[in-house]
């Protein structure tokens, strides 16, 4: 009985599944870094963790990850991100509806 097949099979599936352990790992200290280098905020460090994974933030998403927070104390801690270099906000006005956040790439290196 040739089990080879299987065996690439099964050795190429639990290589997919290690790189993508690999890249939350990565995602997560480095979130961990930059929070702790930056002194963010449990509710910023949420934020970078969502920019980190989803490649960007809307204000709606960060509102979806803290319910209990007024949309005006999260819009100041978007504010303060982007003055410590850490993100930026990429829109076509200040009123702009698809207004999102983005990772400043500076920053990662």
């Amino acid at each position: 009985m040739n089990m080879t097949g299987w065996l690439e099979y099964f050795i190429e599936g639990l290589s997919i599944q290690l790189a993508e352990v690999r890249d939350r790992g990565e995602q997560a200290i480095r979130r961990d870094v930059l929070s702790s280098q930056h002194k963010l905020s449990d509710r910023q460090a949420k934020a970078l963790g969502h920019i980190l994974e989803h490649d960007r933030l809307t204000i709606q998403d960060y509102k979806r990850l803290c319910p209990e927070v007024n949309r005006r104390t999260l819009q100041r801690d978007l504010k303060a991100m982007i003055k410590k270099g850490l993100i930026f906000e990429k829109a076509t006005s200040p009123t702009d509806p698809t207004k999102h956040y983005l990772i400043a790439e500076s920053r990662l290196k």
